[in-house]
C-alpha cells in the first residue's frame, strides 16, 4: 500500500524531472519494480501509453490499455492491482491539485463536468495526437530543467494548460455528449465542488456545508449534481469518502477508531453503520476479508 505524491514519488529515488508541484518520468521500467498491492493517488495523474498492453482495477473495476491511450485519473482514485505486458511503457505527469486550480483560473480552463464526474478516464488516442502529447512531454521535461527566470512559471503553466486543452478536445470526439465551451451556473458549481471533494488537503463536508461554501441552497446545490452527473451531492460526496475508507482500513498501522476521526465522524459507531450502509459489511470485516 502506498500513496503517491509528488514527496513519495522524489523519495522514491526515480529518475524524474519535478518541482514542488509537477512530475513527470517516461520510462516505466524504474517504476515495475516497485510493485505494491493498491496505491492511493493524491493529485492529478495524467499518461500515455507507448508500449505494450496492461489491465487496472479501480473500485473492483477492470480497465485495458493498449498503445496510444490516454490516461487520466482524478486525486484520491485507489489503484486496486495491475498487470502489465513485459514490453509496457508510459510517459506520466503528475499535478498536484491545487496547481490544476491554479491553471484553470489563469486561463479559464472550460472543464468538461463528465470528464470531472469520473474518476477515471481512458481515451484512446490517434497517431498525430499521440505525436503532440509526447511534444508536450518534452517541452514540459525541458522547463523543468531550465533555469530559473521571471517567466519560466508562467510558461509551465501555459504548456500545461494547452496540453489539458488537448484532452478536453480529445474527450469531445470520444463522448456520446456535447462538451459545452462555456459554463452555465451549475456547471460553474460542480467544477468548484469536484475540485474541492477532490483535494486531499481539503476535509469531507456534509451537503448543506458545500451549499453554504458556494452561497446556495442545499436543494439548488443537489438538483445540480444530479442533473449533471445523474448522482444527488450526497451521493457524490459518500462515493469519496468510501474510497478513502477502503484504502484507509488496508492500512494497519491505523485502527478504525483512527480512521473514523480522520475522516470527521463523530464516533467509530457512526463511521461503522455509514460504511456497511454504504459497502454492505463492516469496516472491520472489509479489513479482514482484504487482509485474507
Amino acid at each position: 500500500m502506498k500513496t503517491l505524491n509528488i514527496r513519495t514519488i522524489v523519495d522514491e529515488g526515480l529518475n524524474i524531472y519535478f518541482n514542488d508541484h509537477i512530475a513527470i518520468f517516461d520510462n516505466f521500467e524504474q517504476v515495475r519494480h516497485h510493485e505494491v498491492s493498491s496505491v492511493l493517488v493524491e493529485g492529478f495523474l495524467f499518461s500515455l501509453v507507448t508500449r505494450g498492453v496492461a489491465q487496472l482495477s479501480v473500485d473492483e473495476k477492470a480497465y485495458q490499455l493498449k498503445e496510444g491511450d490516454i490516461v487520466i485519473c482524478h486525486p484520491r482514485i485507489i489503484f486496486e492491482k495491475s498487470m502489465m505486458s513485459m514490453d509496457f511503457n508510459a510517459m506520466m505527469l503528475f499535478l498536484s491539485p491545487d496547481y490544476i486550480s491554479r491553471i484553470s483560473q489563469m486561463v479559464r480552463m472550460e472543464w468538461s463536468h463528465s470528464m470531472l464526474s469520473k474518476a477515471l478516464t481512458v481515451l484512446p488516442a490517434d497517431e498525430m495526437t499521440q505525436k503532440r502529447c509526447r511534444s508536450y512531454f518534452d517541452l514540459l521535461q525541458n522547463n523543468l530543467q531550465s533555469p530559473e527566470t521571471a517567466n519560466k512559471e508562467i510558461r509551465l503553466r501555459l504548456l500545461l494548460a494547452s496540453m489539458v486543452y488537448e484532452l478536453i478536445d480529445l474527450y469531445k470526439v470520444q463522448d456520446d455528449k456535447t462538451i459545452q465551451q462555456t459554463y452555465s451556473s451549475g456547471e460553474n458549481i460542480l467544477r468548484r465542488f469536484m475540485q474541492h471533494l477532490h483535494d486531499p488537503s481539503l476535509p469531507y463536508l456534509n451537503v448543506n456545508e458545500y451549499a453554504n461554501l458556494f452561497c446556495i441552497t442545499p436543494k439548488y446545490f443537489s438538483g445540480v449534481c444530479k442533473r449533471l452527473t445523474g448522482r444527488t451531492a450526497n451521493q457524490l460526496i459518500s462515493e469519496e469518502i468510501i474510497r478513502s475508507a477502503k484504502f484507509m482500513l488496508r492500512d494497519s498501522s491505523k485502527s478504525i477508531k483512527q480512521i473514523a476521526s480522520s475522516m470527521g465522524f463523530k464516533n467509530q459507531s457512526h463511521f461503522g453503520r455509514f460504511f456497511r450502509l454504504q459497502v454492505g459489511v463492516s469496516p472491520q470485516q472489509y479489513r479482514d476479508g482484504k487482509a485474507q
